[in-house]
């Protein structure tokens, strides 16, 4: 079922964001009231890597209006391959300044805040707290831990993204959903303890189009919470895989997870 929409919107867009989201307005399910709830909207994005970058460019594009990008590391060239935001120009510069600039030259009137930190159990609330939404694009389950416990402490939804080699989920955690919608967080999917070795993509690789996918399909998810538009992935896992041109859907409870491969 759709939620309500996520924030109220902004009395009004500028003449040049009219002009710039007017394929977008145009949906009948967004509209201008939708257009005026993603300029008001503010998310926090987690990690500028292989699906921040999507994520980002995709959030920047659709006219949300605050996007806070946090990161740590810098741009290396092994990055580019599937971090589509960075380029060869800004090697050597923090994750979240190439990031930022390229959201600004695509969305100049979307204010971009650069968090260039590494999110931890001390800063995650105070962070989180400026904003309405987060999406996680992490690579450990230590800043996912972090990032489940400081949204649940502020009842705010995570758009939660994963991907190695070929594989992905995409899901929506939310401690304190409205009125009908059952609760969900990541211990539901993956309980303390479960998780054994997790493999990174400097060890297995990983598909940089899968990347882009999966990144593309979190930003969508966002959208639809921002607007109240759509069923959003609540309560439900998408696992793509590359190899097999799937896309699949498995169901997940509170305190009984479902059964999905454990990818990072």
């Amino acid at each position: 079922m759709a939620l309500p929409p996520l924030v109220e919107p902004v009395d009004a867009l500028t003449d040049a964001e009219l002009e710039r989201t007017a394929r977008h307005r145009a949906l009948f399910a967004i509209g201008d009231i939708g257009q005026r709830r993603l300029a008001a909207a503010r998310v926090a994005v987690v990690g500028a890597g292989g699906l921040g970058s999507s994520v980002i460019l995709g959030l920047a594009a659709a006219g949300v209006g605050t996007i806070g990008i946090i990161d740590d590391d810098v741009v290396d060239l092994t990055n580019l391959h599937r971090q589509i935001i960075h380029s060869v120009d800004t090697l050597g510069e923090p994750k979240t300044e190439s990031a930022a600039a390229r959201a600004r030259g695509l969305a100049p009137e979307v204010r971009i805040l650069e968090h260039p930190v590494r999110l931890t159990a001390a800063n995650a609330r105070e962070i989180l707290g400026a904003y309405d939404l987060v999406l996680d694009g992490s690579d450990t389950f230590e800043t996912r831990d972090v990032v489940d416990a400081a949204a649940a402490e502020l009842a705010i939804p995570v758009v939660w993204g994963s991907v190695l080699e070929f594989w992905s989920q995409v899901t929506v955690f939310w401690s304190a959903p409205p009125a009908g919608a059952q609760p969900v967080r990541l211990s539901d999917l993956f309980p303390t303890g479960s998780t054994g070795q997790v493999f990174t993509c400097a060890q297995v690789g990983v598909l940089a189009s899968v990347c882009m996918q999966t990144g593309s399909l979190m930003a969508s998810e966002a959208i639809k919470l921002i607007v109240g538009v759509g069923r959003p992935l609540l309560g439900r896992v998408a696992v793509i895989d590359a190899l097999a041109g799937t896309m699949r859907e498995l169901e997940v409870r509170a305190a009984a997870a479902a059964a999905v491969p454990s990818h990072a």
